[in-house]
């Protein structure tokens, strides 16, 4: 047994990179290294009840609760224990305690074992149903009897008390073992080993190679021992007990769980079999083989033959049935079924959005036709949704969950998977409704202060901390007294103050208890009623959650609660689902929370409609929704409202100072990997809970809660300081600091871009230079910086000083020279920053008269007086070095730290958005007066000129710098081989020729010269070699000289093109050539984006069909991809100009190529209509983006006009419902139009003029400051949008709002649903999921003169949920911008960057491992790299995760283990959803993930299904004309071909060939295989006519000779031979049919006539013998 020592130095965790033990002792060199030491185990703990008095009448421990626990780790931490218990019946409302060890009696161990064996039938046993210690359903352990005490850390207060570590204490009665509630278990280690009752035992462990140690612990226990409290311990323990009664009962009884038990080598054996059996290795087989081998009954052939045979035939017959069940399998559409989701993504049909998303189509096909059928009415009787009071729980009795328990047998693991059949979707989320309001009691138990609280001072004396009041069910309030002991009920009434206890019997006793709820719980008969149920629905509710996480995969475990219309359908304490998103429910959840924020990190735009009346909640179609009927009464909620502290943690003893913890987390030794483990693990925390303090105090200075800290100053220049976060407006402030721009269009671009270097410098990770922490909020148009504060700044100047720099506009920029290389050595060489000289005062003179002229006072600066020249005559001439932007700070903190501030520029600015004048390279001027703008015309509203502030703050991207580095580093490398090579070869000439040179004759005299002229001669040619070795040398050293001085000759000044600037010529002619330099290779970089870059980057995108590269499907992914390419957004006018011109060029050429006099040259054909064609797609996202970020800056400017995000802001979602209709419609309608529309139909969903007016207030208020009404017109909401795209873009539109929006067709290529789900992410706007009726006409109410709220449409302003505010975090990862969040949520931490470069290399080195076809170690890297991710952030939320979980995908699928492939692209797809949303690239890519593995190992339905909602989001996201929408139809119709279901498949491929292909042989794909569908229905004349499309494509592109054509004119051949056969039969069968028909007519004349003439003579015969009678 190892000793306590040994287990203390054994770490928590193994590292995943292996260590070796430095502690070890080895005697030899020769001995291995030791194994591990083994885990250690205490098994045998249980948690027990309360401790009691002894004059109970009772026995002490007779009727002790004891809570078994699982076998433990000693570092297993205390607290986890306490969160287990505040899950566990009788023990959750215990929040005043501590834990102690106790040493069990025999006859409790035996009691103890005898209820262990009975668990397993305990556990059976409802929890509501199985009393806790009595007959009664609260605890009797924390009644009178209940021994309550003070803590131990108080005792020492006492005079006299024992220090520990004394003498006198070592002396004493040994104490009770008290765990600390921040250490762990292994404080009872000492115990268990000095103990002869403990048992030490070797089983076998999960690794096969190592043992864990049990230590038996079952003779001791854990006793819960009572405290007392104090005021806070109160409050804590109201918000405990407010918790439980909002839906969280406690189910559980045991917290042992669902072990497996360790198997027998019995059980062993037979397991073996099994898979051996599985495997076809039995041993009756392996002894056939044995005979066979041996000869012994051979088979003879015939035997063989026939063997095999029905062997074939059996393959054939089970391949013909798994097609069968594959066909039956997969889902049918009716003929008038949209299959192309047009309702949806056309129509603005948003309303079953989130089924199609998630590939729940044949879901909402039975959904709806359940609706028809009448079956929904049956299922949605009942008032469901009468208030609260669950009414509906009532009738149905003990929670009125409305599910039938099952039998024992119907909870095990064979029979789960058949509940999801027999209980559809509806009824499940209708089951966990009821539950989840079962659970709810605080809708009739209301918990609060009491009016009387606080106590008096006479009372206080007396004990009482605080007054509470509950109002019970019975609609009775109970008065009750809060002291150190606990709770009990006392005399007061609403009338009158008596806080003495209650005196009665029975329940109008003072009811005393430790636990507000029991206190409670005695008090009222209702309350315990009520609290029965919840128990009761609690369990069940457990049981249902559980059988679900079994049944579910993680995507319909997202899935099921989105879609759902029952509303705060959450799911209750430690619930959770497969989906890993099971939450404790709020603690004032009576409100509307749509439950897809539980869902996903980032709040998504559009908002599932929650039902509210009856009928409205089956299937997704729901009818209308009202806004406050999810809204109940809560004085909870008030309460915690004014008692919000904004973010700030009072109770931790201080506020926390970010900036400490976040330097004092880098500084972190890195030495081994656990340490950075350590390290990015604490950085990670602190950073993320920046972010939420961040918005916390946003919101609290949105309402007007923090005063600033210059309260005289205007609003703009206003600043904060809350919880330690220095909070600014991104606005111009005025000329008081030093800075280069100007207007607060460029001050919200400079502060982005700041946020954005300061993430770049914290991904570099560099040691002694340190940044702040920053975060970016922007809510209603104004944006607040948020930054930790440098130590020191607010302290005096004596506290700090600037090093680098300057704060004031009149003082000499400083360069302190250790900050000067330490500058040098990371932002330059880390990011290609030069050095250079310019002037201490660099601002022009006219610019310091101005800002002297209008600057206020200044605030102190921060330079010391010593420094502080301020302007001074005889400093104006001084120059400095400088690395980086001349506006960056580099601040010495009060700490000794170095930290830098404004670093605004890392690259040039562009000289492309510079004008020719000012040193530009005059490209837009050039290209507009060219007039060659791609069919679009240039009009007023672009602007002539580039004079703009904003443009100042115009750079160019990092990723083009670098990659235009390394092209002219290529270049200079072949340069450099060239001319080695070319040197080589000149020397070896040389050489050859001196060889070749006859040499003379020496003449008389010379032979004669004495011996000693040839002895210094050799002398002379040995010091000629050393001076040639040594001229080496030189040479190597000066061509590295050479290289190191062209590699710094690559970096780049970021000081270039500034306007203000002083020229530095007249002071150093040398820099002033230099800064030239510089602007030429600004211009040069620029000249290449706009001639290189972006004309092969448009070049590349037409031929995307053929290179691989997959098309942006969104907004995002269209910036992601640009900025990967070094191309700016103001760029996106540039390239939809090239984009439109390469549109023009393909009509161009197809017109040529159809023209009757070039059918017959298929050459020329060929060379004018090119194989592929610009994607349509490209030039529609272009302007989509143009639009959505115009309209943003728009929006924000009108939200501006209205008061921003102040408190005071009237009826933001009137200005965003007109703003939305304007920009998805094409008109505004008359009065005339609005009157036909609204009765022409019924619209409950929407509300007209009077409802609107009805919904607040008007008119009150005067002209309240005199602020213009911010409705506006279409027209002028559009007007705005363009100018702002002409000013930003320099473009003119030609598909929005313009009759030239126009296809061939006369359709329209504006995207509106596109465009409306882009402007609500970009600006945090919430929609409801409705129909909305896009590219129509619609109503703004600009101009209308109405003072209350217009009737918009088709937004209306009851349609905006929420607006939601951006925040952008510095140290997210590379290429994360601006984030919707809530202000209740978190700031989007999840996507924060991981400070762990170990996990970065693996998952490349996995990476690229892939590609080289290494699967195997692929593998492991991947899920070593998802390891480490995980280990820092404590969840699989992150887009690292997500990477490497796709890499794991891939690789398992390669490796030919389907299953594992399967599961790990499931939850790739579960991370990417709920990092990113249900419709986002990543999920997206995500679905064709899973749809490649699905359909790649035969599971060829679910694998439809993903390909589905692949299509559904192309579609939605990018339009109809997406690239690779026709690829993925046609995909459908092969799978649908290869079942058998020729009709589908068929329809399938009419709909690709509907959709445009950017390469025109995939129409020939889809037209051959169109006619093979065809062909094989026997529709031969339609099958030659596809044939004959595919052959001219075919002899189009590849000419008549090629294979291809070759073989599609023999199809063509046979498929005309068959229809002219078919032609010939059908014509035979109709001339025969005409001659049956004429034959058969001929009969019929015939026996007509016959008819006739028979009748004939009969008539003349009774004609006679009338004649005869007369």
């Amino acid at each position: 047994m190892s000793t306590a020592d040994d287990v203390d130095a054994k770490p928590a965790d193994n590292p995943p990179i292996s260590t070796t033990n430095d502690d070890a002792i080895d005697d030899s060199n020769t001995t291995p290294t030791p194994p591990p030491t083994p885990p250690i185990f205490i098994q045998g703990l249980s948690v027990l009840s309360p401790r009691q008095n002894n004059s109970t009448l009772l026995p002490p421990q007779t009727d002790d609760v004891a809570v078994p626990l699982p076998p433990l780790r000693p570092e297993e931490p205390v607290a986890s224990i306490r969160g287990a218990l505040s899950e566990v019946l009788g023990f959750a409302h215990l929040t005043r305690y501590r834990l102690v060890v106790e040493r069990l009696t025999e006859e409790q161990i035996e009691r103890k074992e005898r209820k262990r064996k009975e668990t397993k039938q305990e556990s059976e046993v409802v929890n509501g149903e199985k009393k806790v210690g009595s007959g009664n359903c609260w605890s009797p352990f924390t009644l009178r009897d209940a021994q309550v005490t003070i803590s131990p850390s108080l005792k020492s207060l006492e005079t006299g008390a024992l220090l520990p570590g004394s003498p006198e204490n070592s002396n004493a009665e040994e104490e009770e073992l008290v765990l600390d509630e921040y250490g762990d278990l292994s404080a009872l280690l000492p115990l268990l080993e000095n103990d002869d009752k403990a048992v030490t035992n070797n089983v076998v462990s999960i690794s096969s190679d190592n043992s864990k140690i049990i230590l038996d612990a079952s003779h001791l226990a854990i006793r819960v021992v009572l405290e007392k409290y104090d005021l806070a311990s109160i409050r804590d323990h109201m918000m405990r007990v407010r918790q439980l009664l909002e839906g969280n009962a406690p189910y559980v009884t045991s917290l042992l769980g669902e072990e497996a038990p360790v198997e027998s080598e019995e059980e062993e054996e037979i397991k073996v079999e099994e898979i051996e059996e599985k495997k076809g290795d039995t041993p009756e087989k392996k002894e056939a083989g044995e005979k066979q081998e041996s000869g012994e009954d051979a088979e003879t052939d015939e035997e063989k033959a026939t063997k095999d045979a029905d062997k074939e035939a059996e393959a054939e017959a089970e391949k013909q049935a798994q097609m069968e069940a594959i066909a039956s399998a997969l889902p049918t559409y009716a003929p008038d079924y949209d299959v192309l989701f047009e309702s949806a993504t056309q129509g603005g049909d948003l309303t079953n959005f989130y089924y199609l998303a998630c590939g729940e189509e044949q879901t909402l096909l039975r959904l709806q036709k359940d609706r028809s059928d009448g079956q929904a009415a049956v299922n949605a009787t009942g008032e469901w949704m009468e208030g609260n009071d669950t009414k509906e729980n009532k009738k149905k009795g003990n929670g009125g969950g409305g599910r039938k328990k099952k039998s024992k047998g119907g909870k095990s693991n064979s029979n789960k998977g058949n509940t999801m059949d027999k209980e559809p979707m509806v009824e499940i989320e209708r089951t966990l409704y009821n539950l989840n309001e079962a659970t709810r009691v605080s809708s009739k138990v209301t918990l609060r202060l009491s009016g009387y609280h606080p106590p008096p001072a006479h009372r206080r004396v007396l004990g009482d901390l605080a007054y509470l009041e509950a109002t019970l069910p019975d609609g009775s309030i109970v008065q009750v007294t809060a002291f150190p002991l606990g709770f009990y009920a006392n005399r007061s009434t609403s009338s009158k103050f008596d806080p003495t206890p209650a005196v009665g019997s029975g329940s109008k006793d003072a009811c005393y208890s430790h636990a507000l709820l029991d206190c409670l719980l005695q008090r009222s008969k209702p309350f315990r009623t009520s609290w029965q149920s919840a128990l009761n629905a609690a369990k069940e509710r457990s049981d249902l959650l559980r059988e679900l996480s079994l049944t579910e995969d993680s995507l319909h475990g997202i899935f099921r609660p989105v879609a759902s219309t029952f509303p705060n359908n959450a799911s209750g304490p430690a619930a959770t689902t497969s989906g890993g998103m099971g939450m404790m429910m709020s603690t004032s959840p009576s409100t509307f929370l749509p439950r897809i924020d539980s869902m996903v990190v980032k709040p998504s735009w559009l908002v599932p409609l929650p039902a509210v009346e009856e009928g409205d909640m089956v299937g997704p179609q729901k009818s209308t929704w009202d806004h406050d009927g999810l809204h109940s009464l809560n004085g909870s909620r008030a309460e915690e409202e004014l008692t919000s502290m904004f973010g700030m943690d009072v109770r931790g003893g201080g506020l926390r100072d970010w900036n400490e913890e976040l330097q004092t987390a880098r500084e972190m030794p890195v030495e081994i990997f656990g340490e950075r483990i350590e390290r990015a693990r604490l950085v990670h925390k602190v950073l993320s809970d920046f972010g939420d303090a961040s918005l916390a105090g946003v919101k609290a200075i949105f309402d007007g809660y923090i005063m600033p800290m210059n309260p005289n100053e205007p609003a703009r220049s206003h600043v904060y300081l809350h919880n330690n976060i220095f909070f600014s407006r991104a606005v111009d402030t005025g000329l008081d600091t030093f800075k280069i721009i100007q207007g607060d269009g460029a001050a919200k671009k400079s502060a982005s871009r700041d946020a954005h270097n300061m993430g770049v410098l914290h991904r570099l990770d560099i040691p002694g230079l340190h940044t702040l922490a920053t975060v970016l909020v922007e809510y209603l148009g104004t944006r607040i910086v948020c930054q930790s504060v440098v130590p020191g700044i607010l302290h005096g100047e004596k506290s700090h000083s600037l090093l680098y720099g300057a704060v004031e506009t009149l003082s000499a920029l400083q360069c302190d020279e250790e900050m000067h290389k330490l500058l040098e050595s990371s932002i330059g060489e880390g990011c290609m920053v030069a050095t250079r000289t310019i002037p201490a005062h660099p601002l022009t003179d006219e610019r310091m008269d101005v800002i002297k002229k209008y600057r206020i006072t200044p605030l102190p600066p921060l330079e010391d007086k010593e420094n502080d020249k301020d302007g001074d005559e005889d400093d104006k001439d001084k120059l400095i070095q400088i690395c980086g932007p001349m506006e960056m700070k580099g601040i010495l903190g009060s700490d000794k730290r170095k930290y830098v501030l404004d670093c605004t520029r890392l690259t040039p600015r562009d000289a492309n958005w510079v004008g020719k004048a000012s040193g530009g390279t005059g490209c837009w001027g050039d290209h507009e007066s060219s007039g060659t703008t791609g069919g679009a015309k240039k009009t007023k509203l672009v602007p002539s000129s580039l004079e703009d502030d904003e443009w100042m703050v115009c750079v160019l991207r990092p990723e083009l710098v670098t990659n235009y580095a390394e092209l002219k580093i290529s270049k200079y490398l072949a340069e450099q081989v060239a001319e080695k090579r070319n040197g080589e070869s000149e020397k070896v000439e040389k050489e050859s020729s001196i060889a070749d040179e006859p040499s003379a004759e020496p003449s008389a005299d010379k032979k004669e010269e004495p011996i000693k002229a040839a002895e210094e001669k050799e002398v002379d040619v040995n010091e000629t070699k050393k001076e040639a070795v040594e001229e080496e040398s030189k040479t190597k050293e000066s061509l590295a000289k050479i290289e190191e001085d062209y590699i710094r000759s690559l970096r780049y000044n970021v000081n270039v093109f500034l306007p203000y600037t002083r020229s530095i010529e007249p002071m150093d002619e040398e820099s002033h050539e230099k800064l030239k330099q510089d602007e030429e290779e600004a211009r040069k970089l620029a000249r290449h984006l706009w001639d290189t870059v972006i004309p092969n980057f448009t070049k590349e995108i037409r031929s995307s069909s053929g290179n691989g590269l997959q098309l942006p499907v969104d907004g995002r992914s269209l910036t992601e991809l640009i900025h990967q390419r070094g191309i700016n957004c103001r760029y996106i006018g540039r390239l939809a100009e090239l984009a439109r011109k390469e549109e023009f060029d393909d009509v161009i050429a197809s017109e040529k190529a159809a023209a009757p006099d070039n059918i017959t040259d298929k050459t020329s054909a060929k060379k004018k209509a090119p194989r592929f064609r610009m994607p349509l797609c490209w030039l529609e996202l272009l302007e989509c983006e143009m639009v959505a970020r115009a309209a943003k800056h728009v929006l924000d400017s009108y939200m501006m006009e209205q008061g921003g995000a102040s408190s005071t802001a009237q009826v933001p979602a009137q200005t965003i419902a007109s703003f939305l209709s304007a920009l998805v419609s094409v008109g505004e309608e008359s009065a005339a139009e609005t009157e036909r529309r609204t009765t022409s139909k019924v619209q409950s969903s929407v509300l007209d003029q009077e409802d609107m007016n009805a919904l607040t207030l008007f008119g009150a208020g005067g002209n309240g400051g005199g602020v213009s009404s911010p409705i506006r017109g279409r027209d002028e909401i559009w007007s705005d949008i363009e100018r702002e795209i002409g000013r930003r873009y320099r473009h003119t539109l030609s598909l929005y709002n313009t009759s030239g929006s126009k296809k061939d067709g006369g359709e329209s290529r504006a995207l509106y649903t596109p465009l409306l789900r882009r402007i609500c992410q970009r600006s945090g706007i919430r929609l409801v999921a409705k129909h909305y009726d896009m590219g129509k006409k619609c109503v703004c109410g600009g101009g209308s003169g109405t003072s209350g709220l217009t009737a918009s449409y088709p937004v209306a302003p009851t349609d905006i949920l929420d607006i939601l505010p951006l925040v952008k975090h510095a140290a997210s990862v590379a290429g994360e911008s601006f984030a919707p969040c809530s202000f209740n949520g978190n700031a989007g931490s999840t996507s924060l960057h991981v400070l762990l470069s170990d996990a970065k290399t693996v998952y490349e080195y996995g990476h690229a491992n892939l590609s080289n076809g290494n699967v195997a170690v692929t593998l492991d890297y991947s899920q070593e790299a998802s390891a480490m991710y995980q280990r820092v952030l404590d969840s699989p939320i992150h887009p690292q995760i997500s990477k490497c979980l796709k890499l794991t995908a891939v690789a398992h699928y390669h490796k030919d283990e389907p299953e594992l492939a399967i599961a790990a692209a499931t939850k790739y797809l579960a991370v990417s959803i709920s990092l990113s949303g249900f419709d986002s690239a990543e999920v997206l890519n995500a679905h064709l993930t899973m749809a490649d593995i699905l359909l790649g190992t035969g599971k060829i339905p679910e694998g439809v299904k993903h390909l589905r909602a692949a299509q559904f989001l192309m579609e939605f996201m990018a339009g109809k004309n997406y690239a690779g929408i026709s690829s993925t139809y046609y995909r459908m119709g092969s799978h649908y071909y290869d079942a058998g279901k020729l009709e589908d498949a068929l329809r399938f491929y009419k709909v690709a060939a509907t959709r445009r292909s950017e390469d025109r042989m995939f129409d020939c794909l889809i037209a051959r295989n169109s006619a093979g569908v065809l062909a094989r229905l026997g529709q031969f004349k339609p099958a030659f006519d596809y044939e004959k499309k595919a052959y001219q494509l075919y002899v189009t592109f590849l000419g008549e000779e090629h294979d291809a054509t070759k073989a599609c004119s023999n199809t063509l051949i046979q498929l005309m031979k068959l229809a002219v056969e078919q032609e010939k039969r059908s014509k035979i069968q109709e001339k025969e049919r005409v001659k049956e028909n004429a034959a058969d007519a001929v009969a019929d004349q015939i026996r007509a006539d016959e008819e006739a003439e028979e009748a004939q003579p009969k008539k003349k015969k009774k004609q006679n013998k009338k004649k005869s009678k007369k």
